[in-house]
């Protein structure tokens, strides 16, 4: 799975997030959101997904994600001899 933030969604986030404090973006976002149809709404509408969770095909979504081998992750438990070895065999 990956979620996709549309870039200009992203680049509005970032801006808010980078000149005022964020205890204000919720309320911002919800005034501008209140003020758009008065501020442009003679301008034309492009539809937008803001966010989108997508599902990668199975044989992508393998390249991305390498399951290892615990031994290779924790190598002093392999070799203490405590059954880590005998368990993962």
């Amino acid at each position: 799975m990956e979620l996709i933030i549309d870039p200009d969604v992203k680049a509005v986030a970032e801006f808010m997030q980078s000149r005022m404090p964020a205890a204000k973006l919720v309320s911002v976002a919800s005034a501008i959101a209140a003020l758009a149809p008065i501020l442009w709404g003679n301008y034309g509408t492009e539809a937008i997904d803001a966010l989108r969770l997508i599902s990668l095909p199975l044989d992508s979504a393998g390249d991305r994600h390498i399951q290892r081998d615990a031994r290779q992750l924790i190598p002093e438990m392999a070799s203490a001899g405590d059954g880590f070895a005998a368990a993962g065999s």
